[in-house]
């Protein structure tokens, strides 16, 4: 029986005993056909052409599936920390899923406490720092703060305050989430460079530094020229005076059709009042064009398929939406929806009563950049 029993134990080892290069090929492997599917939807010449290759677009379910099974035998190793960490940043949804056969925890949840109990003062935990921005764990933030408190080496420390910064910046908070991001940027720029992914901490620290001072609730809309559908340049200034809607969309975001149909519906209460939509979409612009053809989109579109203006503002998910006053401080940052409309028409509202008719900051309420 104990035979039976030792023999069991070792295949159920076996099954997940992983190595640094398997993970490696299944990363790699994604990341290539993710690139490429990329390259094909932006270059496809027509609608249909792009619909058939977003189709193809790789499972990175599937590929979280892949580089979970190298790694969860393994947790306690310090090999796993990578992998682990572009498991997080990269399949998120498949890492917070609760499973029956973790007994009810998600693999971020395992992850994060085998982190706990074995890799908190790692030299190597600075990327799982940032990935642990991409998902929604409540105990992330405390885990970052011990990281930050205890870990010995300066680039780690850096790394654990860049992340709770980001963390704070997602999850809103108002005025005192925005003292505890500049504490926490404070910390980082202080901090020696480290390597997470395909990028560095101190490019993500250039980032949230722009943000805080471009894209901060109150302050002024960065200024951009783009190309409309028509061909014609324009800028955003050309806009002011007037409540102006910036709208980043592109065709195969989630909730397309419903977001679009909620703009049109926006366009049409509009009407007649000094509020501007201005799209900014990723799409090629000959999609762009059809979709105006067809009556999809009503409003004004400037073509982003370079993303400039997207990378500009920081877009980290589509769909976004900023609202901007009359002067073009920002005043709401988010998703689509119920504040968009009120903000918009509030800010109209106030415009056409004067100067003495304010309205609170929403920065209040959690939103912004």
């Amino acid at each position: 029986m104990k035979t039976i029993l030792f023999t069991l134990i070792l295949c159920c080892s076996s099954a997940y005993a992983g190595t640094p290069a398997g993970a490696l090929r299944i990363s790699r492997t994604y990341d290539t056909a993710q690139a490429q599917w990329i390259q094909d939807v932006r270059t496809a010449p027509n609608k249909q052409a792009q619909i058939a290759a977003g189709k193809r677009r790789p499972d990175i379910n599937k590929a979280g599936r892949e580089i979970w099974a190298e790694i969860r035998g393994n947790l306690k190793e310090a090999w796993t920390l990578e992998p682990a960490s572009w498991f997080l940043a990269n399949s998120s949804t498949y890492a917070v899923t609760k499973s029956k056969a973790l007994r009810g925890k998600s693999p971020a949840a395992l992850i994060r406490d085998t982190v706990w109990e074995h890799h908190v003062h790692s030299p190597k935990i600075g990327p799982y720092c940032i990935a642990l921005t991409h998902v929604q764990d409540p105990k992330a933030m405390r885990l970052l703060e011990t990281i930050e408190q205890t870990n010995p080496n300066q680039g780690v420390k850096g790394a654990a305050a860049l992340a709770q910064a980001i963390l704070h910046r997602r999850l809103g908070g108002g005025k005192f989430g925005m003292a505890i991001r500049q504490e926490k940027l404070v910390t980082a720029i202080k901090a020696p460079d480290l390597t997470v992914g395909k990028t560095t901490t101190q490019a993500l620290l250039k980032d949230e530094l722009f943000r805080m001072s471009n894209l901060n609730i109150d302050t002024t809309a960065p200024d951009f020229r783009g190309v409309e559908v028509t061909r014609e340049v324009s800028a955003l200034k050309d806009h002011r005076g007037k409540v102006t809607i910036l709208f980043f969309w592109h065709a195969l975001m989630p909730s397309h059709d419903e977001s679009l149909a909620l703009f049109r519906k926006y366009q049409e209460e509009f009407a007649g009042k000094d509020i501007v939509i201005l799209g900014i979409c990723m799409d090629n612009p000959l999609t762009l064009r059809k979709n105006i053809a067809e009556g999809k989109s009503t409003w004004k579109n400037y073509s982003d398929s370079t993303q400039t203006i997207s990378k500009l503002y920081r877009i980290e998910r589509w769909p976004t939406v900023f609202v901007l006053d009359p002067e073009h401080k920002i005043r709401y940052v988010g998703a689509p929806g119920a504040f968009v409309k009120i903000t918009a028409e509030d800010l109209a509202k106030q415009a056409a009563a004067g100067p003495s008719a304010g309205l609170p900051s929403l920065e209040e309420a959690g939103t912004g950049q």
